[in-house]
């Protein structure tokens, strides 16, 4: 049955654990780098509209509304 005494070689190897560990932590604390509300790099430049590039100008062909006269028996 092994011994219920910490040999040397754990208890040097846990301090040095407790010790990087620590020292791991201070200097994540005291850091003024904060990785988590960083900036994000710009958009980058659309080179098109939404609806693709430009087109040429179209030509209107609506007719204009056909006007009448209506002409009322007995007012001329």
């Amino acid at each position: 049955m092994p011994s219920a005494r910490v040999s040397r070689e754990s208890a040097l190897r846990a301090v040095a654990v407790t010790l990087i560990t620590a020292a791991i932590t201070l200097a994540a604390a005291c850091s003024d780098e904060d990785t988590v509300d960083t900036i994000p790099p710009p958009w980058p430049v659309r080179t098109t509209t939404p609806d693709g590039p430009p087109q040429p100008p179209s030509v209107s062909t609506t007719t204009p509304a056909p006007t009448s006269t209506v002409t009322v028996a007995g007012t001329t």
